[in-house]
């Protein structure tokens, strides 16, 4: 007998990690107009024009969904956000001491008053149950949940004051997960295939196995059900395409630079848009992914994104045999560090990767220093840089690299730089071991499609040119790493 078992909520934190604080002084229904895609990416509340407030609320909500801890005095640890009580009272005091009202009287303790318990419980409410209802969601795309349990059912799970009159035709209807009802018809108010299924509703879904389905005649004996790789989160894209003139000024107006029109394309700014992917899956062969070497020993934000790091890199690829080494915070300058020692025989041995939570794109950084770990571990022989032993695959990879216009950018300025401290630092980019692993998290950014890699690579671009590569630059970089990994039967 084969059980199918979902994994924890990654995903349901990934929703709200990644969202980007809008600030606007729209009210509900003019934030229906914002196309879904953009909107799901967006974390915003009605009338909120304080984007302070809204990346704070945004990370607290982040720790209570993972359970981040803090050190509240020496040797004593406690929950930065255990309850949707903890986290009004927080965002009450945050919002006071940002201005944030009640300005008028007649308004206090209600839906409109930021600092009242209805508004910022609302706020939770809203923000945990999308994540947790879009992690179900994504939990149920698995192929091999999909297969056991292809359909579910919508049912009531609380009363409410005021029943949604277009919901109870649907009450204990039972239809497959890729049915576009779910989205387009039954969640009017959000638009997607996962709950909330609309403002104050009560309904939810439950999943219904196989045998059933088939009996209903939702699906045939032995048939497989593809997983809907549309309304994956990560592969939305919000377009200009046939929205209407005067809604699109107003949306330019009401959120100025925070909205990026690129083309037919809509994305927040420090956003980026994701071309369309297939559905995630495991790479192929993917006996020894990357996740098993390393003991993440992290907490809070910094945690989630370099979970979505390594997600991402066991989602393209496999790694052959890696010893196990740890992921921790780092106190120093820089953004991330692989440390390994001398062992035995003159070989080095890979010692442990530091990550540092103020770095501007620690995703990528961590995808960068996992790099390093298999240059030194897993490309050639084992216990030498593959970068520095004169590896004949690893030298197509940089020969590829160098013949880019970003790095010959960097020697140029190296040339024209004049200070000891500037060639210092364009020798260190410009060492073999750096082009390697910038090329590596760039590879792994664009090869998952992570919304997340994906973002971070945008601000390592804009933060310093020639830092990271164009698209088009990279192009035969990544065919290089492609024909790298093949060799070594990693995809």
């Amino acid at each position: 007998m084969q059980f199918v078992k979902p994994r924890p909520f990654e995903e349901a934190v990934d929703l709200v990690g990644d969202r980007t604080p809008i600030g606007s002084a729209m009210i509900s229904a003019e934030w229906q107009d914002v196309p879904v895609a953009l909107r799901l990416r967006a974390f915003f509340s009605s009338e909120v024009e304080n984007v302070r407030f809204l990346q704070r609320g945004r990370d607290t909500i982040s720790d209570f969904l993972t359970a981040a801890i803090e050190e509240i005095e020496p040797g004593v640890t406690a929950l930065k956000t255990g309850s949707r009580a903890e986290f009004v009272d927080m965002m009450r005091e945050f919002a006071l001491a940002e201005g944030m009202g009640p300005f008028d009287e007649a308004t206090k303790g209600g839906l409109k008053d930021i600092t009242s318990e209805r508004r910022l419980g609302l706020i939770f409410d809203t923000q945990t149950r999308q994540a947790n209802d879009y992690g179900y969601w994504r939990q149920g795309m698995d192929a091999d949940v999909l297969d056991a349990f292809p359909a579910q059912r919508f049912i009531r799970v609380r009363e409410v004051k005021q029943e949604r009159e277009s919901h109870q035709k649907y009450e204990n209807q039972v239809y497959l997960k890729t049915d576009p009802i779910w989205a387009k018809v039954i969640n009017e108010d959000f638009g997607v295939p996962w709950g909330p299924w609309a403002w104050g509703c009560g309904h939810d879904v439950e999943d219904v196995g196989r045998p059933e389905a088939e009996q209903m005649g939702l699906i045939e004996n032995g048939q497989e059900l593809l997983p809907d790789v549309q309304n994956f989160n990560e592969n939305l894209r919000a377009s200009a395409s046939g929205l209407d003139p005067d809604l699109l000024e107003k949306l330019k107006t009401e959120l100025g630079d925070q909205l990026v029109i690129s083309g037919d394309e809509l994305t927040w700014a420090g956003d980026v848009a994701v071309p369309p992917a297939p559905a995630p899956a495991p790479a192929a062969g993917n006996d020894n992914p990357v996740s098993d070497a390393l003991d993440l020993q992290l907490s809070g934000l910094l945690n989630q994104k370099a979970k979505a790091a390594i997600a991402a890199i066991d989602l393209v690829h496999d790694d052959g045999n890696l010893p196990e080494i740890p992921v921790v915070g780092a106190s120093g300058p820089s953004y991330g560090t692989f440390m390994s020692d001398q062992a035995s025989g003159g070989a080095m041995a890979a010692k442990r990767i530091e990550l540092k939570e103020s770095g501007p794109w620690p995703a990528l950084t961590a995808a960068h220093e996992i790099g390093h770990f298999l240059d030194l571990e897993a490309i050639g022989t084992a216990g030498q840089f593959a970068t520095q032993s004169g590896d004949h695959l690893m030298h197509q990879v940089l020969a590829a690299a160098k013949d880019t216009d970003a790095v010959k950018a960097l020697q140029t300025r190296l040339v024209n730089t004049g200070t000891a401290r500037g060639k210092q630092y364009l020798r260190y980019l410009l060492s073999d071991v750096e082009i390697w692993a910038r090329a590596y998290s760039q590879y792994i950014a664009e090869k998952s499609g992570s919304l997340t890699m994906l973002s971070d690579l945008k601000k390592a671009l804009a933060a310093e040119a020639h830092r990271q590569w164009t698209e088009g630059d990279f192009k035969p970089v990544a065919e290089a790493i492609d024909k790298m990994f093949q060799q070594l039967g990693w995809i």
